[in-house]
């Protein structure tokens, strides 16, 4: 048959970017006939929007819908094991499981709804990365980061009126995290001319063309501005889409992200993921422009700048002797993976210039 060669992708069918998106959790109660639903969130986030939903939930327009609130303090896999063990026999019978809250929330949630085959409905509180929408779940565990599979999410409300209002560290670091896609996708190149690796032209450009159009707007850029909050929320929502049509995280996780993987392994500094990987791209970019004359690394630098994002180790805690151990570290992140630092394999000298020319260090 002509459909074995094709794959199976899970996308959401019902996507909210805007003010007041939250209002329309009521229809999807609806329109998918749930009876019992997870409401997982944090002790913050609770606050934030989870007593929100939980409001909306016990309404007239949801009175056919019991939920369960569950509170997650500490987000791990462990946390998630701890809400499945409460559940015991019950956690079959849920249809869906709400995750309101944070990256790490979020990534609660997609386990619980994994293992308990339930519709997974996704609220964003931040922000922060592409965990959004991606089918990956992504823990520390004894400080190392760890990514395990996940459920999808069936629908996204992303409510822009409560995402503006998150700490404004959080969205810088989402821009971080949404233009190394850039330099991510110039790596996946090389492992396709490299490695012999597969290729998608659709799923770059779905990974790509957010971050090129915020770096057009790069001089007037301001997340406050609901337009370009809009932009940097859909980025980041492809981002996890392009994952799910992939089915791997190469669209967007390339040299950037084994930099600031290398960080998390040798315990260095006090970024955010976004924030390293913002770094990461400045550095990977001036690579790929250094080694192959294809990049703008002042660009995507002026542009986190704008966005008063870190720029420099210093303001993430980080020494000239830190940065170089990670830079080299990272080459033996995942290598199968194949990147520029596989492709040139920069020398310590080599990374020294670039931190120079870049800033990042001087």
């Amino acid at each position: 048959m002509i459909f074995k060669h094709f794959k199976q992708v899970l996308l959401p069918v019902d996507v909210r970017i805007h003010r007041n998106a939250l209002g329309h959790l009521p229809k999807l109660v609806r329109r998918y006939e749930l009876k019992k639903v997870m409401l997982v969130t944090g002790p913050k986030t609770y606050e934030i929007a989870g007593r929100k939903v939980e409001k909306l939930l016990s309404g007239s327009n949801c009175k056919s819908c019991r939920h369960s609130v569950f509170i997650v303090k500490t987000a791990s896999r462990g946390s998630a094991k701890k809400i499945e063990q409460e559940m015991q026999g019950d956690l079959g019978d849920y249809d869906a499981v709400i995750g309101v809250g944070g990256g790490k929330v979020l990534d609660v949630a997609k386990v619980v709804a994994y293992h308990s085959n339930a519709l997974l409905i996704s609220i964003p509180t931040n922000a922060a990365h592409d965990g959004i929408a991606s089918p990956l779940a992504s823990f520390k565990e004894r400080g190392m980061p760890i990514s395990i599979k996940a459920a999808s999410p069936i629908a996204i409300l992303a409510d822009l009126e409560i995402i503006r209002k998150s700490p404004v560290r959080l969205l810088r670091s989402g821009y971080g995290d949404l233009i190394s896609n850039m330099v991510e996708v110039k790596d996946w190149l090389l492992g396709v001319e490299k490695a012999d690796e597969d290729y998608d032209e659709i799923v770059a450009g779905i990974s790509t063309m957010p971050a090129m159009l915020l770096l057009r707007s790069a001089e007037d850029l301001d997340f406050r501005n609901t337009d370009y909050l809009r932009l940097l929320v859909r980025g980041l929502i492809l981002g996890g889409l392009a994952i799910s049509i992939y089915g791997t995280s190469r669209p967007v996780s390339g040299s950037a992200h084994k930099f600031s993987h290398a960080l998390d392994y040798l315990g260095y500094g006090r970024g955010t993921h976004g924030e390293q990987v913002g770094i990461g791209t400045i550095l990977m970019e001036y690579l790929h422009q250094h080694y192959y004359g294809e990049g703008d690394w002042e660009l995507l630098r002026y542009s986190l700048e704008k966005v008063l994002a870190p720029t420099t180790a210093r303001e993430l805690g980080l020494t000239r002797r830190q940065m170089l151990e990670a830079l080299v570290y990272a080459k033996r992140i995942r290598p199968s993976r194949y990147t520029i630092l596989e492709d040139q394999n920069p020398t310590k000298k080599e990374f020294e210039i670039c931190l120079e020319k870049t800033g990042v260090c001087r």
